[in-house]
């Protein structure tokens, strides 16, 4: 159970509501390195807001969630960027969205392998990639003009300063790597034996402004990629190669500043929180929720084929209406030989339909053109014909537009203008199967809903979470 420190900040019940500020944090900010466009709303904000941005001198525990530390810097920087897109939940509501979805994250970690987490990586970017680009976006849009003279400052232009060796290979030594270019590939991955050959092709050795030190290699920038990028290294693109490595170097540079100005352990909890909605948005994903909620579910799958007629005969009973259906329609019409009657027909008639009949007595080459083209009441069918469909999409008291029948050849072609005088409604039967289908889905995708708002009650009640003390750094969270 949670267990808070003297002075405790309660947890609030709105941290129930998964999908709420940070839940809105996907970054399409700058999205480095994938050819996406950066023009947004948050841009156009940037010149005429300033930003209070934390130092890490200033950065406290807010809370700890079994051991792992939330701080403050962190939150504030998410609360920052948040505010430029005119959204600016308060920092306790911040840290408890933040709480609630690092334990969805931890779970959806022990319960899932990554492949069951994220199935679209075969073909989108691993989740992890893509995180570190967010990071990378948000903090280039949080600092802007500052990061961008820094890294220019410590690194160059270029970036040279901060390589010590880079080694670009040719063709040759791509494909010796990756495989001969015309190979037929069912799926764009690498083997294990390409893997570990690009894990051994070291492009580029860089050092930080902060002292630190490393490599990448084809394998890193290889795993960054999504199916697009890895076919053009298999297509040995170059130039695509180089901008990807610079692309890395600079995202790196980025995050290392950053660190230094909000504190390491503050930018390393924001890509954690960042991560953790990727867990929480593909654990909804398994059970069938979020926002595509008709999305392929295994879990939503199996819920609907257990759900017993009984259920499906209380849910009609308690909301028939759902289940309001067009029963009759009683229609006229007129039916012309060519468009261009037609057209002509249609603009001498009245909107109210007052010379409807009349105008069917004259023009319309219909067996029933003398009573006005009256048809009585048409009743809605299994299998319903053209002109059925026709009269039953009609809104009521209202001229269609002349519509060209089904034909062949245009020659056979006739043209029908139609008029629904009535309607009459009735109900779906509550054996059809589209009550069956319709009432299956919502008796399941709720149930899902349940399942997952017990799963996050288990989850708080058996995590110990230890809110901070008030202190001066603390403060602003009550």
């Amino acid at each position: 159970m949670p267990v808070t420190m003297p002075a405790p900040l309660p947890l609030r019940p709105g941290a129930q509501r998964l999908l709420c500020a940070v839940a809105a944090l996907l970054l399409p900010a700058i999205a480095v390195g994938h050819g996406q466009g950066a023009a947004s709303a948050t841009q156009a904000a940037l010149a005429a807001t300033p930003l209070d941005l934390p130092a890490a001198t200033a950065d406290a525990d807010i809370a700890r969630v079994d051991g792992e530390r939330i701080g403050r810097n962190g939150l504030l920087l998410l609360q920052a960027y948040l505010s430029l897109e005119q959204r600016k939940p308060s920092l306790p509501q911040l840290r408890d969205e933040v709480i609630e979805q690092r334990l969805l994250a931890r779970h959806a970690e022990k319960t899932f392998t990554q492949a069951e987490l994220f199935p679209e990586q075969r073909v989108a970017f691993a989740p992890q990639a893509a995180v570190d680009d967010r990071l990378v976006g948000l903090l280039r849009t949080l600092y802007r003009d500052r990061l961008d003279s820094a890294l220019q400052a410590e690194a160059g232009n270029d970036l040279a300063r901060a390589i010590i060796a880079q080694t670009l290979p040719d063709a040759a030594g791509l494909q010796a790597a990756l495989g001969d270019p015309r190979r037929l590939r069912v799926e764009y991955r690498l083997s294990e034996s390409e893997q570990a050959a690009a894990a051994q092709l070291q492009l580029l050795h860089y050092r930080l402004p902060s002292g630190g030190e490393g490599r990448i290699s084809l394998a890193d920038i290889y795993a960054r990629q999504n199916v697009q990028g890895r076919i053009s290294l298999h297509q040995l693109d170059r130039d695509f190669l180089a901008a990807q490595l610079r692309t890395r170097l600079l995202g790196l540079l980025s995050v290392d500043w950053a660190s230094r100005q909000a504190g390491v352990a503050a930018i390393a909890e924001l890509r954690r929180n960042l991560y953790d909605r990727e867990l929480a948005r593909a654990l909804m994903a398994r059970y069938g929720l979020g926002t595509d909620m008709h999305a392929s579910s295994e879990h939503l799958q199996e819920l609907r084929s257990r759900v017993t007629q009984a259920e499906v005969n209380a849910w009609y009973d308690a909301d028939r209406e759902r289940f309001r259906r067009l029963e009759r329609v009683r229609a006229r019409h007129i039916r012309l030989a060519d468009q261009a009657t037609a057209d002509r027909v249609a603009r001498l008639l009245r909107k109210d339909g007052s010379n409807f009949a009349e105008i069917a007595r004259q023009f319309s080459i219909a067996p029933d053109a003398a009573g006005g083209g009256q048809l009585g009441w048409l009743a809605r069918k299994n299998e319903a014909d053209w002109f059925s469909e026709l009269a039953f999409a009609q809104p009521p008291q209202r001229n269609s537009a002349a519509v060209r029948t089904p034909a062949a050849t245009a020659a056979s072609a006739q043209w029908e203008i139609v008029r629904v005088d009535e309607q009459q409604f009735g109900h779906h039967p509550r054996d059809s199967e589209t009550v069956r289908y319709l009432a299956a889905q919502a008796i399941a995708e709720q149930k899902a809903r349940q399942e997952f708002a017990a799963l996050r009650q288990r989850l708080q009640a058996k995590a110990r979470i230890v809110l901070a003390q008030q202190t001066p750094a603390t403060a602003a969270l009550r």
